[in-house]
Protein backbone atom coordinates (compact mmCIF):
# COMPACT_ATOMS: atom_id res chain seq x y z
CA UNK A 1 0.00 0.00 0.00
CA UNK A 2 1.08 2.88 -1.28
CA UNK A 3 1.91 5.96 1.40
CA UNK A 4 -0.61 8.55 -0.99
CA UNK A 5 -3.04 5.59 0.02
CA UNK A 6 -2.67 4.96 3.36
CA UNK A 7 -1.99 8.92 4.49
CA UNK A 8 -5.93 8.65 2.72
CA UNK A 9 -7.53 5.44 4.97
CA UNK A 10 -6.42 7.01 7.85
CA UNK A 11 -7.78 10.57 7.59
CA UNK A 12 -11.66 8.41 6.48
CA UNK A 13 -10.79 6.66 9.65
CA UNK A 14 -10.47 9.38 11.11
CA UNK A 15 -13.68 11.14 9.53
CA UNK A 16 -11.87 14.78 9.22
CA UNK A 17 -11.22 17.32 6.67
CA UNK A 18 -8.25 18.43 7.87
CA UNK A 19 -5.32 18.63 5.45
CA UNK A 20 -3.09 15.27 6.62
CA UNK A 21 -0.60 14.90 3.74
CA UNK A 22 2.18 16.54 6.23
CA UNK A 23 2.43 12.62 6.96
CA UNK A 24 3.58 11.13 3.60
CA UNK A 25 6.90 12.24 4.81
CA UNK A 26 6.99 9.44 7.57
CA UNK A 27 8.78 6.33 6.04
CA UNK A 28 6.12 3.26 5.15
CA UNK A 29 6.66 1.23 8.24
CA UNK A 30 6.15 3.84 10.37
CA UNK A 31 2.57 4.45 8.67
CA UNK A 32 1.55 1.33 8.13
CA UNK A 33 2.12 0.97 12.20
CA UNK A 34 -0.44 4.14 12.54
CA UNK A 35 -2.54 2.80 9.86
CA UNK A 36 -3.20 -0.59 12.20
CA UNK A 37 -2.66 0.56 15.40
CA UNK A 38 -6.18 3.10 14.56
CA UNK A 39 -7.85 0.53 12.77
CA UNK A 40 -7.32 -2.05 15.55
CA UNK A 41 -8.77 0.66 17.99
CA UNK A 42 -11.70 1.38 16.44
CA UNK A 43 -12.42 -2.57 15.81
CA UNK A 44 -11.85 -2.75 19.76
CA UNK A 45 -14.25 -0.02 20.43
CA UNK A 46 -17.28 -0.92 18.34
CA UNK A 47 -16.84 -4.48 19.33
CA UNK A 48 -17.66 -2.87 23.08
CA UNK A 49 -20.75 -0.73 21.45
CA UNK A 50 -22.47 -3.61 19.77
CA UNK A 51 -24.54 -5.03 22.14
CA UNK A 52 -25.91 -1.20 22.57
CA UNK A 53 -26.65 -0.86 18.84
CA UNK A 54 -28.23 -3.97 18.58
CA UNK A 55 -30.80 -3.21 20.86
CA UNK A 56 -31.16 0.14 19.69
CA UNK A 57 -31.73 -1.17 15.49
CA UNK A 58 -34.77 -3.58 17.76
CA UNK A 59 -36.35 -0.41 19.14
CA UNK A 60 -36.36 1.13 15.68
CA UNK A 61 -39.04 -1.43 14.67
CA UNK A 62 -41.78 -0.22 17.60
CA UNK A 63 -40.96 3.32 16.90
CA UNK A 64 -42.57 5.74 13.81
CA UNK A 65 -39.89 6.89 11.41
CA UNK A 66 -40.84 10.77 11.46
CA UNK A 67 -39.97 10.40 15.47
CA UNK A 68 -36.71 8.61 14.93
CA UNK A 69 -35.09 10.48 12.85
CA UNK A 70 -35.79 13.79 14.92
CA UNK A 71 -34.43 12.12 17.69
CA UNK A 72 -31.79 11.57 15.11
CA UNK A 73 -31.32 15.14 14.58
CA UNK A 74 -31.81 16.60 18.06
CA UNK A 75 -29.89 14.16 20.08
CA UNK A 76 -28.43 11.23 18.02
CA UNK A 77 -24.75 11.66 16.44
CA UNK A 78 -24.48 10.57 12.27
CA UNK A 79 -21.91 7.63 13.95
CA UNK A 80 -24.49 6.27 16.12
CA UNK A 81 -27.10 6.39 13.66
CA UNK A 82 -24.13 4.47 10.95
CA UNK A 83 -23.42 1.57 13.48
CA UNK A 84 -27.10 1.09 14.28
CA UNK A 85 -28.06 0.42 10.40
CA UNK A 86 -25.67 -2.32 10.58
CA UNK A 87 -28.12 -4.46 12.50
CA UNK A 88 -31.10 -2.79 10.51
CA UNK A 89 -32.90 -4.66 7.53
CA UNK A 90 -31.93 -2.37 4.68
CA UNK A 91 -35.53 -1.87 3.91
CA UNK A 92 -35.79 -0.46 7.20
CA UNK A 93 -32.97 1.32 6.88
CA UNK A 94 -33.92 2.85 3.99
CA UNK A 95 -37.45 4.18 4.86
CA UNK A 96 -35.92 5.89 7.87
CA UNK A 97 -33.37 7.63 5.64
CA UNK A 98 -36.30 8.71 3.40
CA UNK A 99 -37.02 10.67 6.78
CA UNK A 100 -33.45 12.00 7.38
CA UNK A 101 -32.25 15.46 6.54
CA UNK A 102 -29.80 15.05 3.26
CA UNK A 103 -26.85 16.88 5.19
CA UNK A 104 -27.40 14.12 8.15
CA UNK A 105 -27.59 12.05 5.57
CA UNK A 106 -24.33 12.54 3.64
CA UNK A 107 -22.82 12.33 7.51
CA UNK A 108 -23.97 8.91 8.50
CA UNK A 109 -22.67 7.83 4.86
CA UNK A 110 -19.08 9.39 5.98
CA UNK A 111 -19.46 7.19 9.34
CA UNK A 112 -21.11 4.12 7.63
CA UNK A 113 -19.57 1.06 6.28
CA UNK A 114 -19.46 1.55 2.40
CA UNK A 115 -21.09 -2.55 2.22
CA UNK A 116 -24.34 -1.03 4.40
CA UNK A 117 -24.51 2.40 2.32
CA UNK A 118 -24.62 0.44 -0.64
CA UNK A 119 -27.32 -1.92 0.40
CA UNK A 120 -29.65 1.15 1.73
CA UNK A 121 -28.64 2.90 -1.26
CA UNK A 122 -29.89 0.31 -3.87
CA UNK A 123 -33.35 1.01 -2.46
CA UNK A 124 -33.22 4.44 -1.90
CA UNK A 125 -34.54 6.84 -4.91
CA UNK A 126 -31.12 7.86 -7.24
CA UNK A 127 -31.58 11.76 -6.23
CA UNK A 128 -31.32 11.23 -2.56
CA UNK A 129 -28.19 8.91 -3.08
CA UNK A 130 -26.46 11.65 -5.47
CA UNK A 131 -26.59 14.30 -2.91
CA UNK A 132 -25.11 11.59 -0.28
CA UNK A 133 -22.36 11.05 -3.01
CA UNK A 134 -22.08 14.78 -3.79
CA UNK A 135 -21.46 15.82 -0.13
CA UNK A 136 -19.00 12.38 0.21
CA UNK A 137 -17.43 14.11 -2.88
CA UNK A 138 -16.98 17.44 -1.56
CA UNK A 139 -15.56 16.07 1.71
CA UNK A 140 -12.72 14.67 -0.19
CA UNK A 141 -13.70 11.40 0.71
CA UNK A 142 -12.74 9.42 -2.39
CA UNK A 143 -11.68 6.41 -0.73
CA UNK A 144 -14.66 5.54 0.65
CA UNK A 145 -17.05 6.65 -2.62
CA UNK A 146 -15.09 4.43 -4.65
CA UNK A 147 -15.84 1.73 -1.93
CA UNK A 148 -19.02 2.88 -2.45
CA UNK A 149 -19.53 3.24 -6.28
CA UNK A 150 -18.20 -0.66 -6.54
CA UNK A 151 -20.86 -1.78 -4.69
CA UNK A 152 -24.07 0.11 -5.70
CA UNK A 153 -26.02 -1.71 -8.40
CA UNK A 154 -24.95 -0.34 -12.07
CA UNK A 155 -28.08 0.70 -12.60
CA UNK A 156 -28.23 3.34 -9.31
CA UNK A 157 -24.86 4.03 -9.77
CA UNK A 158 -25.33 5.01 -13.86
CA UNK A 159 -28.31 7.26 -12.34
CA UNK A 160 -25.73 9.07 -9.77
CA UNK A 161 -23.39 9.81 -12.52
CA UNK A 162 -26.61 11.43 -14.56
CA UNK A 163 -27.74 13.34 -11.49
CA UNK A 164 -23.90 14.63 -10.78
CA UNK A 165 -23.82 16.37 -13.91
CA UNK A 166 -20.00 16.65 -13.18
CA UNK A 167 -17.57 15.13 -14.86
CA UNK A 168 -14.52 16.21 -12.30
CA UNK A 169 -16.63 14.70 -9.22
CA UNK A 170 -17.38 11.60 -11.51
CA UNK A 171 -13.30 11.67 -12.56
CA UNK A 172 -12.23 11.44 -8.90
CA UNK A 173 -15.01 8.74 -8.12
CA UNK A 174 -13.99 6.26 -10.75
CA UNK A 175 -10.20 6.96 -10.10
CA UNK A 176 -11.18 5.30 -6.64
CA UNK A 177 -12.68 2.67 -7.85
CA UNK A 178 -11.26 -0.95 -7.55
CA UNK A 179 -14.16 -2.62 -9.48
CA UNK A 180 -12.69 -1.76 -12.90
CA UNK A 181 -15.08 -4.42 -14.65
CA UNK A 182 -17.73 -2.70 -13.74
CA UNK A 183 -16.83 0.71 -14.57
CA UNK A 184 -16.57 -0.43 -18.15
CA UNK A 185 -19.72 -1.63 -18.21
CA UNK A 186 -21.37 1.76 -17.17
CA UNK A 187 -19.20 4.18 -19.32
CA UNK A 188 -21.24 3.75 -22.40
CA UNK A 189 -24.18 4.76 -20.27
CA UNK A 190 -22.64 8.04 -19.25
CA UNK A 191 -23.90 11.29 -20.90
CA UNK A 192 -20.88 12.69 -23.60
CA UNK A 193 -20.57 15.91 -21.77
CA UNK A 194 -20.06 14.06 -18.48
CA UNK A 195 -17.64 11.24 -19.98
CA UNK A 196 -15.48 13.95 -21.61
CA UNK A 197 -14.87 16.05 -18.01
CA UNK A 198 -14.41 12.77 -16.40
CA UNK A 199 -11.60 11.61 -18.80
CA UNK A 200 -10.32 14.80 -18.52
CA UNK A 201 -9.95 14.87 -15.21
CA UNK A 202 -8.58 10.47 -14.84
CA UNK A 203 -5.94 11.89 -17.79
CA UNK A 204 -4.74 14.38 -15.27
CA UNK A 205 -4.43 11.94 -12.62
CA UNK A 206 -2.41 9.54 -14.77
CA UNK A 207 -5.10 6.67 -14.89
CA UNK A 208 -5.38 4.73 -18.19
CA UNK A 209 -8.87 3.53 -17.63
CA UNK A 210 -9.40 7.51 -19.02
CA UNK A 211 -8.47 5.71 -22.51
CA UNK A 212 -12.21 3.81 -22.42
CA UNK A 213 -14.44 6.72 -21.93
Amino acid sequence: MSNDTLVEEIKESLVTETDLTFLRQLDTETLEKIHKELHDYIARTEELQKPVFKVMAVSTQFIPNFIIAKLAHDYLTPYIIAQVVIYMDPKAAAKIGKSLRIDYMGQVAIYANPEITARIGNLMEPPLVTQVVKDLAQKNFFGKLGELADLLDDKVMIDIIKNLREGKMVGNIAHAMMNQEKLIRIIPHIPPEIRSGAKAQLMSLGNKIAERF
